[in-house]
């Protein structure tokens, strides 16, 4: 690969990290040697570790992953700690995956930081050109982790947020030394990688914990918590379970945002009267692993008041994840993207709009669990648009999805159409929606990039 030195702007600093393999673009192209953390143990080490330098809470997770890393950003920074946080993927643009203090990175420090780790890319480049044993080169992934930890350290942040991208075992950001890790509800994800069982799943996700470090173990399922805490025991990390150890009170009827009376920790009332910002039951959970955490950091040092969880868990926002955006009719965009996901948003729709008119516009990757999403969400809507995402090779032609929803409910054919492109299919269903009806878009990250832009007016 010829060398990128000449770093000027941040189309430049875009074209070098999309120049690399990108996994998130070409799931099916993955091989054994795209899952080693030699690569970007060595990609660290020549930046000279930032990692190793920042304070780091580690989440893993096949739901609800990004949900606790957004609410723990949210209620550190309330707190006054300089809070970083790495997600994946990014929704609109390339910044969103590094926040501080929930403001995403700029355009100057994305091409900063790309012009001090092209010289360490370019070393392992060379590195893998003289030696067959194993892939050097670092991909797209592995550069925006060794970015994350870079940015974090250079912007002297308290505390950094990280999110697994895929599994946890081999993931490239278990380089990190986090002071806490959390694993969030386990599902069947990425089977094709990281097994086709849960407790498989699970021990790729238990990859996370370090020996001695505190776990918060958020999966509820008998199986694969077992797992998890069994691998927990053999590295002697002290493990805070969900299941066991935090006890929920709800605040009576739920309105879409969940109330919660009281959260307990090892039967000590520890916060009472939280609003979560975040929409949907299922949050509950979530925000239950996210205290879990900061009740880990606090007997760990950090400072962190009943108010600033109050506020901080009232005020966390997630972009496309039941986010419900204004307009006649309304739209819902979600970036539900597996069978769990899928379910939590048909239980959020049967709770809060029972009595609406729903008319559904769904993409999915083609690597993901196709039938049984479609077969989810299918018998809910009024009316069904299957389309294609444009920006990513990974979307399932329209024609399978049509097929998943069909051939299992065939009443379900003189309401279900193929639009290829996604901003005609929102065209479409707005032509035909009234005032009252509820627009959903959901499917995948890459259909709700496309298309939130468009629901919000920004297109």
């Amino acid at each position: 690969m010829a060398p990128i030195t000449n770093i000027q702007s941040y189309a430049d600093a875009q074209a070098f990290l999309f120049s690399r393999f990108d996994l998130e673009r070409t799931m099916s192209d993955a091989s054994p040697d795209t899952f080693k953390l030699e690569r970007m143990r060595q990609l660290a080490e020549l930046l000279d570790n930032p990692q190793s330098k920042i304070a780091t809470v580690h989440v893993a997770g096949t739901k609800g992953k990004g949900s606790v890393s957004s609410m723990l950003s949210h209620i550190l920074s309330t707190a006054g700690y300089k809070t970083g946080l790495f997600t994946s993927p990014h929704l609109e643009y390339l910044g969103q995956r590094f926040c501080i203090d929930n403001q995403p990175c700029q355009e100057a420090d994305v091409i900063k930081i790309i012009q001090q780790i092209i010289p360490a890319v370019e070393e392992m480049d060379r590195r893998d050109a003289k030696q067959s044993d194993i892939d050097l080169k670092p991909t797209f992934f592995e550069i925006t982790t060794a970015f994350a930890f870079l940015y974090f350290l250079e912007k002297n942040v308290d505390v950094a947020i990280v999110e697994v991208g895929l599994g946890g075992r081999l993931d490239s950001t278990n380089i990190c030394e986090p002071l806490v890790t959390a694993i969030t509800n386990i599902g069947l994800d990425h089977t094709e990688i990281l097994g086709d069982t849960l407790e498989l799943i699970a021990a790729e996700k238990a990859g996370i914990v370090k020996t001695g470090i505190p776990l918060v173990n958020g999966c509820e399922l008998e199986g694969p918590r077992n797992v998890i805490e069994q691998i927990a025991l053999e590295r002697n990390a002290p493990v805070l379970s969900l299941a066991r150890d935090v006890s929920v009170e709800p605040a009576g009827a739920q309105s879409i945002h969940s109330k919660l009376r009281s959260v307990s920790i090892k039967n000590d009332v520890c916060w009472e009267d939280l609003t979560i910002g975040l929409p949907g039951n299922h949050q509950i959970n979530n925000a239950a692993v996210c205290l879990g955490v900061i009740w880990e950091l606090t007997r760990l040092g950090f400072a962190v008041e009943p108010d600033s969880v109050r506020l901080g868990l009232s005020n966390v926002r997630c972009n496309g994840r039941l986010e419900l955006v204004d307009g006649q009719p309304r739209t819902l965009l979600d970036v539900a993207h597996n069978p769990n996901s899928a379910q939590a948003l048909v239980d959020f729709l049967n709770l809060h709009f029972a009595d609406t008119k729903l008319h559904l516009i769904l993409s999915c990757s083609k690597d993901k669990q196709v039938e049984e999403i479609a077969a989810l969400l299918a018998p809910i809507f009024h009316s069904i648009t299957l389309t294609k995402y444009q920006k990513n090779p990974r979307s399932v032609d329209p024609q399978r999805l049509y097929d998943s929803v069909v051939t299992p409910c065939n009443n379900l054919a003189a309401r279900t159409q193929i639009v290829a492109d996604p901003r005609e299919a929102l065209e479409s269903v707005k032509r035909e929606a009234t005032a009252d009806d509820l627009i959903v878009i959901t499917g995948s990250f890459y259909l709700i990039a496309e298309l939130r832009p468009v629901v919000q007016g920004l297109l």
